[in-house]
């Protein structure tokens, strides 16, 4: 992964400000297939982030 690409990566809490949803209500959309999954930047941390064009493409079907 590049950075020019980790520059596209959100976090919960950047996704939550971008879509108004509240972070209980992003997970469970997470868990429920509603929203696209995250990634995991490092695939040996923990730290999961949204790819920005994912979420743009999420918010543009509502």
């Amino acid at each position: 992964m590049n950075i020019a690409s980790l520059n596209n990566l959100l976090t919960y809490e950047e996704v939550c400000s971008l879509t108004k949803l509240s972070q209980p209500t992003l997970r469970r959309y997470v868990k429920a297939g509603k929203f696209p999954q995250p990634i995991k930047p490092n695939p040996m941390g923990k730290a999961v982030r949204f790819r920005a064009v994912d979420v743009r493409r999420w918010m543009a079907e509502l």
